[in-house]
């Protein structure tokens, strides 16, 4: 604040002095000021941006521990199945004496 009130009394003391420069000086002040109002949007936009991305990556990865553990369920339950048609295929050769039957899922 007290360097606001030094930054104005110079303004105007350059205002007495040099007209034509103090109005640049002034002008160049409310373009920094803002340039700093756009700069803090821009982050707050981002900072949301980020909040967002965070969440939606939770999201994703809560989905994929699902995902990935219903597909090690499948693939168990596959491989289970498998062996019972394999199981089930050698039982009926020993029981019809076929040397083959055709295997539909591998």
């Amino acid at each position: 604040e007290a360097k606001k009130a030094l930054a104005a009394s110079k303004l105007a003391e350059l205002a007495l002095i040099d007209p034509k420069r103090a109005k640049k000086v002034e002008l160049s002040v409310l373009s920094a000021a803002r340039s700093k109002e756009r700069k803090m949007r821009y982050i707050s936009e981002l900072e949301r941006k980020v909040q967002t991305l965070q969440t939606e990556a939770t999201t994703l990865s809560a989905q994929l521990t699902m995902l990935q553990r219903d597909t090690t369920g499948l693939t168990t339950e596959n491989n289970e199945l498998k062996l019972r048609l394999t199981a089930m295929e050698q039982q009926g050769q020993l029981r019809d004496g076929r040397k083959h039957i055709p295997r539909f899922i591998r």
